[in-house]
């Protein structure tokens, strides 16, 4: 899709050598949420995620699981206003140590090769303190390859903040979900004129030589 400036479809190849998968907030609330129902789509979504965590880890790509989770102490926890967007209840899956707040089941981690960290911001970029932006500079890696949910919140405000400190940003389109389909195709479009590149799974899976997605 053409943007008003022209931009190349293609801006940030995919890289194995400067590449990590950035899975964000595919924990037991957000995709299992109890009497509610899963987001659009999620089903193939956990499916191509998992498909491209197989891919990297193939190319040796580091794999990078955000969680959200608040620290509570004194009564407060270090959610900032987090907690005037989301009720009581809200607030308590996302404790940390909560069943709600563990990774979905349905995911595959390999605790061998992964890497682990939380964040209680929206933007991964904003957490204080700030644990995927030290694991990657501990990796090395500047090109983000971005997944999870939800795509017109944290993932959004994720890849918007690293492309202002100067990330190479891959939105994988079809491995991101939102409570609609608008939701979805806004924070793509964002991505595409504002951000950086939009790619599919499979595509970027073969393009690091991994495998298929």
């Amino acid at each position: 899709m053409p943007t008003p400036w022209q931009r190349p479809e293609v801006l940030f190849p995919p890289d194995r050598a400067k590449a990590a998968l950035v899975v964000i907030d595919m924990q037991n609330f957000a995709c299992a949420p109890p009497g509610g129902s899963p987001l659009p789509g999620l089903e193939g979504v956990v499916g191509r995620i998992n498909a491209l965590a197989g891919a990297c880890r193939e190319s040796g790509v580091p794999v990078i699981w955000v969680r959200h989770a608040l620290e509570e102490s004194g009564g407060q926890d270090d959610g900032g206003m987090y907690g005037l967007f989301h009720s009581p209840q809200g607030l308590a899956n996302v404790a940390r140590g909560s069943q709600s707040g563990e990774l979905f089941p349905a995911m595959q981690t390999d605790p061998a090769q992964d890497h682990f960290v939380c964040k209680n911001r929206y933007s991964a970029f904003l957490s204080d303190p700030p644990e995927l932006r030290s694991k990657l500079v501990e990796l090395g890696r500047n090109q983000l390859l971005i997944t999870g949910v939800a795509a017109n919140v944290c993932v959004e405000s994720t890849l918007r903040d690293a492309m202002q400190l100067d990330y190479e940003v891959i939105l994988i389109a079809d491995g991101t979900t939102g409570p609609d389909q608008a939701a979805v195709q806004n924070t793509i479009n964002n991505t595409r004129l504002f951000f950086g590149d939009v790619r599919q799974a499979e595509d970027v899976a073969a393009a690091l030589g991994g495998g298929e997605a």
